[in-house]
């Protein structure tokens, strides 16, 4: 349906909640400009009237109130069998509160609920009665709001009305500017958080590169969970936490506390909340199923005052830490995280393609500019988005002088020229160190030392390689994660081998010695598997080959 008439429409037992609960919420929902149905007027009977039939049809959120004695009314049994049924063929959005009742009960129709639902039983069919057996299993399936779980009876309608807010204004998972491939990161993640598994609370880590969209989808996740009756009784996503230093005037356990106190201010929606001490924190949440996003944690002290151990919170609680350094998770005892990774070459166009085109694939003509701009972002999700946002309405002529074709800056050209050489000339050398290590002998000890000259220089021109790639890549590398990736590092311990195994043969003819080393194939390996890296990896990527008019940070 692409217009609703309602925003809510309420299934209630008036008996059990007209005073109590369905007061408070229309108050609350009015507040908020949220339009619920009011059924002043029409005649309660005990079949579903057509009036109600239409407002549930027309109504975006249907909220259904499962109290002791909701079973005792076939009419709300019938409007719960048109609410799921609107559900399904409608796409209509189901909220179930359980009130006063036991969800168990509710399903399998048992206890003073089942018994009330046995009462209405026996004047209707067995058809009916099958309808509404099935009704009710399905709507518990749900999840929703259990009371029983509250403290505050207060607290859980404001966090309803707080998701019926946030359901009829949250952006549809069609929407334009949805995070390309961020359907596959927030499956894997869900499956590391086990959330089938309610009896102990779980910390997990969520790490990768600045500007890889971490916070975007920790965020959108934090959504999904608050708000898909998972029943956390409070969440909460504290950003921006890599601007809290503790290197400022308080001392460190005064910053702790203030830190706590942020986030006990935002779990409990309320500004200015005190703690005594640092063990204040503990006493409050620690039978509290909650959801915690803590984003951009830089530092190991801020873990140890927000989420030190998972005995601070309730069973079933689950804190997300989100951090660019997975040795800051390591050192915190956090061994379950996701790191996520750079989009695939295809997923990195569509980024580019929908902030520079505002469609997922680039119009003709613009095809090899369109790769070319994703190759110099280095599939960096920030960098598309900010670089796209730049070359939005501009020409191919534009493009061109905004991407460097053409224009390569001075220097580029002669380097890449010079290093694809130095390939050439590195595997020269090499095949000459093989050849004289095969041709020496106590009696032709040259070919020996020239093996050893040669194997030293290959070394020596795959350090220049390799650290010439680094120097060239740090602009968006770690040192540590070229160093662990690139395949010229892995030939580059191939080299050194080689070298050993030189310097041992030079030893012993040295000395009168036959060497007991005959190895010729380790260094042809080497040298083929110099040539196959080079035409294997992509290029790096270089800082200086993106115009000044579009760097990012």
């Amino acid at each position: 349906m692409d217009s609703w008439r309602y925003d809510v429409y309420v299934s209630f037992y008036s008996k059990d909640v007209v005073t109590t609960f369905l007061s408070d919420i229309q108050i609350l929902l009015n507040d908020n400009a949220i339009i619920m149905f009011d059924d002043q007027g029409i005649k309660r009977s005990k079949t579903i009237a057509p009036a109600l039939t239409q407002a549930i049809r027309q109504s975006r959120i249907s909220i259904v109130v499962l109290s002791e004695n909701y079973a005792s009314s076939s009419r709300c049994l019938d409007e719960l069998v048109e609410i799921l049924k609107c559900k399904q063929e409608m796409r209509q959005i189901v909220i179930p509160v359980f009130y006063g009742v036991d969800p168990s009960d509710v399903r399998k129709q048992t206890g003073e609920f089942g018994k009330v639902f046995k009462e209405t039983c026996l004047r209707h069919t067995e058809e009916d009665i099958q309808i509404w057996s099935q009704a009710l299993t399905h709507v518990t399936n749900l999840g929703g709001y259990h009371s029983r779980n509250w403290d505050n009876k207060a607290a859980m309608i404001k966090k309803i009305a707080r998701s019926v807010s946030h359901k009829l204004h949250a952006t549809p998972s069609k929407d334009f500017d949805v995070m390309v491939g961020i359907e596959a990161h927030l499956k894997k993640i869900h499956s590391l958080l086990h959330l089938e598994d309610e009896k102990k609370a779980m910390i997990v880590g969520i790490c990768g590169p600045a500007g890889i969209g971490k916070t975007a989808i920790a965020r959108t996740l934090h959504d999904i969970l608050s708000y898909s009756f998972l029943r956390f009784q409070h969440t909460c996503f504290m950003e921006n936490l890599g601007e809290f230093r503790f290197n400022s005037g308080l001392d460190e356990s005064g910053l702790k506390l203030q830190l706590q106190e942020q986030l006990l201010s935002k779990i409990v929606n309320q500004n200015g909340t005190d703690l005594d001490d640092l063990g204040a924190l503990d006493e409050r949440l620690r039978d509290k199923k909650v959801l915690i996003v803590l984003d951009d944690v830089d530092d190991l002290k801020q873990l140890k005052a927000l989420a030190d151990e998972t005995s601070w919170f309730g069973p079933g609680s689950r804190i997300i830490v989100i951090t660019q350094d997975p040795e800051l998770l390591r050192q915190h005892g956090i061994d379950i995280t996701y790191h996520v990774d750079l989009p695939s070459s295809e997923e990195a166009l569509q980024i580019l393609c929908r902030y520079a085109f505002r469609q997922s694939y680039p119009p003709s003509g613009f095809e090899n500019l369109a790769r070319r701009g994703t190759e110099f972002c280095g599939k960096l999700p920030l960098r598309l988005r900010e670089v796209g946002s730049s070359l939005r309405g501009k020409n191919k002529e534009e493009w061109k002088k905004l991407l460097g074709v053409g224009n390569e800056p001075r220097g580029k050209s002669w380097r890449s020229t010079g290093m694809a050489f130095l390939v050439v000339i590195n595997l020269l050398i090499e095949i000459a160190a093989v050849v004289s290590e095969q041709l020496s002998s106590v009696h032709k000890p040259d070919f020996a030392r020239i093996s050893l000259a040669m194997s030293v220089l290959s070394v020596f021109l795959s350090i220049f390689d390799l650290t010439y790639k680094i120097r060239a890549s740090e602009a968006r590398f770690r040192w540590k994660e070229i160093i662990g990736r690139s395949t010229d590092t892995i030939l580059l311990f191939c080299g050194v081998g080689q070298l050993v195994l030189s310097i041992t043969t030079c030893v012993f003819i040295e000395r009168g010695q036959e060497s007991p080393i005959n190895v010729s194939v380790f260094p042809l390996f080497f040298a083929v598997g110099m040539v196959i890296s080079k035409f294997m990896e992509k290029p790096a990527l270089f800082e200086e080959t993106l115009p000044i008019t579009i760097k990012t940070q």
